[in-house]
């Protein structure tokens, strides 16, 4: 969810793969469906209207979580991870 302006060369990376948009409007959401194949941490790699390149480090996720992620970019171009998952090892 962008709720800041309009992001470019948006690239979210999580274990094993990454998928990206060329841009993402202000106030427009993303959808992505994904399946976690490894562990390790989330990030997400942005530019804004300026050029200038934002990475995010997000949370760290287990082979099998499965679930929702909310990546949320404020107005300031902070952003924010809010996950709900679950692991049925």
């Amino acid at each position: 969810m962008n709720q800041g302006p309009t992001v470019h060369v948006m690239e979210f990376d999580y274990p094993s793969a990454s998928f990206g948009a060329n841009s993402l409007a202000t106030g427009a959401n993303y959808h992505y469906r994904f399946k976690v194949q490894g562990s390790g941490p989330l990030s997400l790699q942005y530019e804004d209207g300026t050029g200038k390149i934002h990475t995010a480090q997000g949370p760290k996720v287990d082979l099998g979580d499965q679930g929702s992620l909310l990546v949320n970019i404020d107005a300031h171009g902070a952003v924010t991870w809010t996950p709900e998952l679950t692991n049925p090892k």
